[in-house]
């Protein structure tokens, strides 16, 4: 037998809970929550329409033009025969991309920038989105792609030099191939853009980005498995007393192990 904490239960079991109740913690009482929208608003920051609406004369992501977050114009940026970067941030520091490579990142700028959906959810900080559960099977596809292209840069959110707006690599850091960096399609879809992602195995509950129907398809599983905008289900989430009950189980539980024998 393994060693007993002072409420009976394996010490084992005991960690276990308390990483159960922090990701509690994480996805009901931050102040950013996922939600099935209804108010047709995108994500908040500058970088969507206010709306989402019907556009016109898509060059790129034509599966979002009866109800996109972004402009016509913003779409002629990622239809060129190299797209090298998106506003000021540059994809190929350490060289371009493939060509393989680069269409898997546009099909993501595409979701982030023109889906409705992606405001689904909005991450707390501007223009941010956080935990969207992608298919397993695009992001084995998009390491596929990538996995021999080189990259300074782990998190691209965070891990560059930003001067003037604009992304450079770090002077510690080196070019290193996407398959040295993270490994594994997993590790690259949770890490690549910061949060954004959740790598998910589920087929049925996962958000695609490529394919035809990607509109209709991924808003019925947003409908499917988020909480309605403004339900009691979210309310509920956000009560300070879930708050202050979460918290006092999580203080608990973390003085039964440090009290443990």
């Amino acid at each position: 037998m393994g060693l007993q904490t002072t409420t009976g239960l394996p010490k084992a079991a005991i960690a276990e809970l308390v990483s159960l109740f922090l990701l509690v913690e994480v996805l009901c009482c931050t102040h950013a929550i996922a939600q099935f929208r209804t108010d047709g608003l995108c994500v908040k920051g500058g970088r969507h329409k206010t709306r989402a609406s019907r556009e016109t004369g898509f060059s790129a992501c034509h599966n979002y033009q009866n109800n996109s977050c972004c402009t016509s114009n913003f779409t002629t940026v990622l239809a060129g025969a190299t797209v090298t970067h998106i506003d000021n941030f540059h994809w190929g520091r350490c060289g371009n991309l493939s060509r393989e490579c680069e269409q898997y990142m546009i099909d993501v700028e595409c979701f982030y920038r023109c889906s409705p959906n992606a405001a689904n959810w909005e991450g707390e900080f501007k223009s941010s989105i956080s935990g969207v559960p992608v298919c397993s099977d695009f992001c084995d596809g998009w390491f596929t792609a990538c996995r021999n292209e080189l990259s300074c840069a782990t998190n691209w959110i965070s891990d560059f030099n930003t001067t003037n707006g604009q992304n450079y690599c770090r002077d510690d850091e080196q070019c290193l191939t996407w398959e040295a960096r993270y490994g594994n399609a997993t590790n690259m879809c949770h890490q690549l853009w910061g949060a954004s992602f959740v790598y998910t195995a589920n087929a049925t509950d996962c958000i695609q980005f490529r394919g035809s129907g990607l509109l209709a398809r991924n808003t019925e599983v947003s409908r499917r498995v988020l909480p309605l905008q403004g339900s009691a289900a979210q309310s509920a989430l956000h009560t300070p007393f879930t708050s202050a009950l979460l918290t006092a189980v999580l203080s608990f539980t973390t003085l039964a192990i440090t009290t443990a024998v």
